[in-house]
């Protein structure tokens, strides 16, 4: 086939099968379809696939196949015919058809096999041969070319054109009659009657014509994806465009590209040379390794670095392109002037650099730690410091890290996990308490670090979660494991100790650390500092018992 052939099942073909092929099968699903219930449209499209089932790929035979009985053919239709003409012969005792409508498409089956002799097997040529075929039946020039003519309307309602592949296997006859039809009108031996006729289909007539059908085809797409896109840069997976695309730029540099050709591809902003292209993308490149020299100090830029992963590969690139002698000149030059590093020690030297950074953040940590007391690094000081230790967490659990820097971070105790970190910190928090009071009884709501007399409690309510190493390090500071739980008492007997308390004394102000009674003291204080909050049946309540929510103005008459 040639390459022409290879755009008969085109997206544009394809869907209008599927759409066809859906309707159908969505009818079949029917219990009452039949063939007949078709309407005329569709049953027309019908019976061109019936003809012409040959000329479809395997995977739209198969389809057709399993699509309903009517497309169905346990044997092929070549044999399907000849029983049909074996049984003629049978029940005849010849095999000269009749004039009638019930044996047509017999008859015209018949004349192709005489017509085409030369293309049938050995085998199909022998059973006919024995059925008595007359091998030299004077068959009308005029018919057969009806005939043939059919067989090609029925091409250009599938496809929608009259590009017949030359040699085109799926319908050997059909290509040959088509080039006989484009040398007889080369000749002016075409009748007029025929010209008009194929004329209607569209039939190309030289195959100056068929190239020019494809290269407007083309064109067409390529307009398309401009309109669509702003641009000609198209993707390589659109092969058969971009293929095409190379074919123009070729014609052009041999001058065979015609101007009118040349002229509407410019319209479209056509790029007729890479080389710009490829000096615009070398010379960006360029500038972000200059950047990132700026930045880091050296050209040794990691093949996965994050930041820009093909800045990596393109200095790759370029060390390979120098190995194999193709990397020009010039630029290995303003390469040179940002001391890139050609050799094969690239990787020692990579190695050298990214250790002294390491060795320069681990100073940075230990410097934090005599700070802050703690390696949890905040992002709000130093985020690209925090951004280190996270790396490290991460390289420890992929065990990626070498054993001697797990060793030093060791030695300032840094956290493998946040989880673990924020208990570092806490207990280097309790340590300096313990230093300054001389004991880890840490009041509730400490100003300084409200969160510390609560970390205090979980420790002692979870110790049996506690490792023996957390457990050792508490011990080392004299860690009270005492655990001394609130009691929380009810509202309402509260509310019934201040009633009491008025029945006593005839008002309800409790004096502060009143030691009859310290708890309720506190209650009251605090209902008058939570006087907004509170829910109407208990501001009810208080004002029944003549609650007094001054703080100031009787702090002379209480009661003590």
């Amino acid at each position: 086939m040639t390459a022409f052939g290879t755009h008969l099942y085109s997206t544009e073909f394809l869907k209008k099968w599927y759409h066809n092929y859906y309707r159908i099968e969505s009818l079949s699903k029917d219990k009452t379809y039949s063939p007949c219930s078709l309407d005329n449209e569709l049953a027309q499209w019908a019976g061109i696939q019936k003809r012409i089932k040959h000329m479809l790929p395997e995977g739209l035979q198969d389809q057709l196949t399993t699509l309903s009985t009517y497309f169905r053919e346990e044997v092929s239709p070549w044999e399907t015919m000849y029983s049909r003409l074996a049984n003629y012969s049978q029940d005849k005792g010849h095999i000269c058809l009749p004039q009638d409508e019930k044996y047509e498409d017999l008859q015209d089956w018949l004349i192709r096999q005489v017509i085409g002799k030369r293309l049938l097997t050995e085998d199909q040529f022998q059973r006919l041969d024995l059925l008595g075929v007359d091998w030299n039946l004077p068959v009308s020039r005029e018919h057969r070319w009806e005939q043939m003519y059919t067989r090609l309307k029925d091409f250009y309602r599938t496809f929608g054109h009259c590009k017949v592949p030359q040699r085109w296997v799926k319908d050997k006859q059909l290509a040959n009659w088509v080039t006989v039809q484009r040398n007889r009108h080369a000749k002016q031996m075409l009748r007029e009657d025929r010209f008009r006729m194929l004329n209607d289909l569209g039939f190309i007539w030289t195959v100056k014509e068929v190239y020019k059908s494809q290269w407007e085809s083309f064109f067409l797409k390529l307009k398309k994806f401009y309109l669509t896109n702003g641009h000609c840069k198209v993707p390589c997976k659109h092969q058969k465009l971009v293929s095409w695309m190379e074919r123009q730029r070729l014609a052009k540099k041999n001058n065979s590209l015609s101007p009118s050709r040349e002229r509407r591809l410019n319209e479209l902003n056509f790029t007729w040379s890479h080389e710009g292209i490829k000096k615009k993308l070398w010379d960006k490149k360029y500038e972000q390794l200059s950047e990132y020299r700026k930045v880091h100090g050296h050209c040794l830029v990691p093949l996965n670095y994050k930041e820009d992963k093909s800045l990596g590969i393109w200095v790759s690139t370029q060390r390979r392109l120098d190995v194999l002698g193709r990397l020009e000149s010039a630029k290995k030059k303003r390469l040179n002037h940002l001391n890139f590093v050609w050799s094969g020690e690239t990787k020692q030297q990579i190695r050298s650099i990214y250790d002294s950074r390491w060795d320069a953040n681990f100073e940075k940590l230990r410097s934090y730690k005599q700070r802050y007391s703690s390696c949890q690094v905040s992002t709000k000081i130093d985020s690209a410091l925090q951004r280190w230790t996270s790396l490290q967490r991460q390289l420890f659990y992929q065990d990626r890290l070498s054993s001697e820097r797990v060793d030093k971070l060791n030695r300032i105790n840094f956290p493998w996990s946040v989880h673990e970190g924020y208990w570092m910190k806490m207990y280097e928090t309790l340590t300096n308490y313990k230093v300054q009071f001389g004991h880890t009884q840490v009041p509730y709501n400490w100003k300084p670090n409200p969160q510390l007399a609560a970390w205090v409690y979980r420790i002692k309510a979870n110790k049996q979660d506690l490792s023996p190493s957390k457990i050792d390090l508490l011990n080392k500071i004299d860690f009270d494991w005492t655990l001394r739980r609130k009691t929380i008492i009810p509202w309402k007997d509260m509310y019934k100790r201040l009633e009491a308390f008025k029945q006593e004394h005839g008002h309800t102000r409790v004096k502060t650390g009143w030691s009859s009674d310290p708890k309720l003291a506190k209650w009251v204080s605090r209902m008058r500092f939570e006087k907004e909050a509170l829910p109407p049946e208990r501001l009810s309540l208080l004002d029944k018992i003549g609650f007094d929510w001054g703080i100031k103005a009787h702090q002379r008459n209480q009661v003590g």
